[in-house]
């Protein structure tokens, strides 16, 4: 019987053949790492593959990583008002985050769906770190007030109150699109309530791998919900941090009450 792993590396070198010095170990160390479901590894081989050689550091997979994927900055970021030095410095800001180690983020990418796609929510979430720009159309009334600089009870109270249920509704979307062993993961943690240590014994890994996949399916969903915001309805990036700041004590029973109604 094929071994899926192998299918899906010699898929991505076919694709990538100016990558030569990726071995299979390597590749299948990364896959190991991030659990990556084995009925995606061949729909997802080209990725899986980049992604694997670039988490290793090869000049050439980070080359095409840059010139393949983060060349999209421009067209994903076009509704940010954004100087070419701006596009810039993000492109910098990315490819250390993404890159560099140890360990490098990318590691993080589980191929539930493309790589450019997970590298675009990252290209957003960095680019409202960055920036207190205004989404094109808006008139920028959201942006008078930074609500940041108010830490009373009551000025929070306001965020939440105004933004709360765009906050509910994105996070329900992006709930409902994880994928099975992350919602699974999810559930153990915050539904049954089980420790660390016996989700690791569920999944076989050490407990430290537990805590990575839950830490990173958190900081993935917090990107999503975060781009959603802005995207969709023009919430500025000063009000997201704010919103988050507001909310943030709430997330987990949203979470706990999401995931036990699926």
């Amino acid at each position: 019987m094929n071994d899926p792993a192998k299918v899906s590396f010699d898929l991505g070198r076919a694709r990538w053949p100016s990558i030569r010095n990726l071995t299979y170990d390597a590749f299948r160390s990364y896959v190991d790492d991030a659990a990556i479901d084995a009925d995606v590894l061949s729909a997802r081989a080209a990725d899986i593959y980049l992604a694997a050689a670039a988490a290793t550091g090869d000049a050439e997979a980070v080359k095409l990583f840059d010139g393949e994927i983060l060349a999209e900055l421009p067209r994903w970021l076009t509704r940010l008002h954004l100087a070419p030095h701006q596009l810039d410095e993000i492109r910098q800001l990315l490819r250390a985050k993404l890159l560099v180690g140890p360990p490098p983020k990318i590691r993080q990418y589980r191929a539930d769906g493309p790589l450019g796609a997970w590298v675009r929510v990252a290209a957003v979430r960095t680019a409202l770190d960055l920036c207190d720009a205004t989404p094109i159309g808006r008139d920028g009334d959201l942006d008078r007030v930074d609500p940041l600089v108010a830490a009373l009870d009551p000025e929070r109270a306001l965020v939440r109150n105004e933004y709360g249920p765009l906050f509910e509704t994105a996070l329900r979307d992006v709930v409902a699109q994880l994928t099975k062993r992350d919602r699974n993961l999810l559930r153990f943690h915050y539904v049954s309530g089980l420790s660390l240590d016996a989700i690791a014994r569920i999944y076989h890994v050490h407990r430290a791998t537990a805590v990575r996949w839950l830490a990173a399916i958190r900081d993935d969903m917090e990107a999503a919900v975060s781009a959603r915001l802005w995207q969709d309805h023009g919430v500025s990036p000063s009000q997201i941090r704010s919103l988050w700041n507001a909310v943030r004590s709430d997330v987990d029973v949203s979470l706990s009450r999401l995931l036990g109604a699926g």
